[in-house]
């Protein structure tokens, strides 16, 4: 009987910091993580040059960039935060714009890289699910306000930057991820979708550039963010 008793007992699941949920209210911390930048890019149908020919623009190649924030989180109620996360995020996007001529052949006309230096503001809720041991999953919704630092640059025609891109823009984002509760700091993983309401062409451009920048209807940035947070 009591082999059977003992072959039944689970040993109870230390918990680490176990009164980090309803300790102090406000609790600072850092992220570090990565992104992958692209652009919804609408084309002007109507934009026909005088032999008949029109451009398009497409985003053909996405690189990795990084980001870096500082973090600021405000215990509203046991389950809801308020998170303040200001930092600075970069990277790269590739617009590719064809040429399709009278006879709808396509060619590559010209390629632009269109570099981006962030200055992030994002504001937003994190809702978190009940503690199940050290782990606690959460879903977040917010909003960011970007800076694009890179924007002040000079155009160069040399270098094939004939656009500029808008300096402001205004996003939502959403996401989920996962606290995992250590023994002397939380670490979280976290996942998040961020989409921007503003058209970033800029209608500041050279001249040679007038002829892609009529082919552009509108860009409209979004990003993937991957963040590991360390509190």
């Amino acid at each position: 009987m009591s082999g059977s008793l003992y072959g039944q007992y689970k040993r109870p699941t230390l918990l680490n910091d176990p009164d980090y949920d309803v300790g102090k209210p406000l609790r600072f911390g850092f992220s570090i993580g990565t992104n992958i930048m692209d652009f919804d890019t609408e084309t002007r149908t109507d934009q026909f040059n005088i032999d008949g020919s029109l451009y398009f623009a497409e985003v053909t190649h996405i690189s990795a960039g990084l980001n870096v924030n500082a973090i600021g989180d405000l215990r509203i109620t046991r389950d809801l935060h308020l998170r303040f996360l200001p930092g600075y995020s970069f990277g790269q996007r590739d617009v590719d714009f064809f040429k399709v001529d009278a006879d709808s052949n396509i060619t590559l006309a010209t390629k632009m890289k269109m570099e981006s230096n962030f200055i992030d503001l994002p504001l937003g809720f994190k809702y978190l699910s009940e503690r199940n041991s050290n782990v606690r999953p959460y879903l977040y919704l917010g909003t960011n306000f970007r800076i694009d630092l890179a924007a002040y640059k000079r155009l160069k025609v040399e270098k094939g930057v004939l656009l500029r891109l808008q300096k402001f823009d205004y996003y939502y984002e959403v996401g989920f991820g996962i606290d995992f509760f250590l023994e002397y700091f939380k670490f979280s993983a976290e996942i998040k979708w961020s989409a921007g309401f503003l058209n970033m062409l800029s209608n500041d451009y050279v001249d040679e550039g007038k002829i892609y920048y009529d082919a552009i209807g509108s860009l409209r940035s979004k990003f993937l963010i991957i963040s590991f947070h360390f509190e």
